[in-house]
């Protein structure tokens, strides 16, 4: 597995082509987000917000907050926001080691992260920790298919695709909201079981 820092460099150095390689999978994106987002609410807290793709799916009412650990992306996103009119806080952060208070926002979102992360239960149980008790957590990963032909490719190749940006797409995303503690509300497998629509609240202990 690759370190923090060796991941970091890649999206650092992939920044100015990464919406331009996800091109033709936001076609069959951009509706998930749309549908998923529009349940965000509040003060929101977007983790690995990366180039900013989801914030033209959040609502106006809403109060936004943006992490990302590379610097470079980061700057992707600010300019998305520029040209949005959207005022969003940024900070350059680790999800698995949040520097938020505990329940400190309504809404907590990822999308396409979960798979980057060496520790992805950690980096959920952050999410946890700083949405407030009564709050929502989104998720839109994507994970190992639950079609056989398909789980069994994924996991072939997983070490190769890895390669490219730390991405272990071979991760049961179920699993890891099940381990983190989350509660549940919505849970649905799409695209052969690859792509993970989830919406959560903490469990808090």
């Amino acid at each position: 597995m690759y370190s923090k820092e060796e991941v970091r460099k890649k999206y650092d150095a992939f920044a100015k082509w990464y919406d331009f390689s996800e091109g033709l999978l936001e076609i069959f994106l951009h509706g998930l987000r749309r549908k998923l987002l529009k349940n965000a609410e509040g003060n929101v807290l977007e983790v690995g917000a990366g180039t900013g793709r989801n914030f033209q799916y959040y609502p106006s009412s809403c109060n936004l907050t943006a992490t990302d650990f590379s610097f470079v992306m980061s700057q992707k996103a600010k300019e998305r926001a520029k040209k949005l009119r959207r005022k969003i806080e940024f900070y350059l952060m680790d999800t698995e080691k949040l520097l938020f208070p505990s329940n400190s926002f309504d809404t907590v979102v990822s999308s396409l992260s979960s798979c980057t992360y060496r520790n992805p239960v950690k980096a959920l149980r952050e999410m946890a920790r700083v949405c407030k008790a009564d709050g929502k957590i989104l998720l839109l990963e994507h994970g190992i298919s639950n079609k056989e032909w398909l789980r069994n490719y994924q996991n072939k190749k997983v070490n190769a695709h890895a390669k490219k940006l730390g991405c272990y797409w071979n991760r049961d995303i179920s699993e890891i909201v099940d381990e983190a503690g989350l509660e549940v509300a919505e849970l649905k497998r799409i695209f052969f079981g690859v792509f993970y629509f989830i919406r959560a609240s903490p469990v808090k202990v």
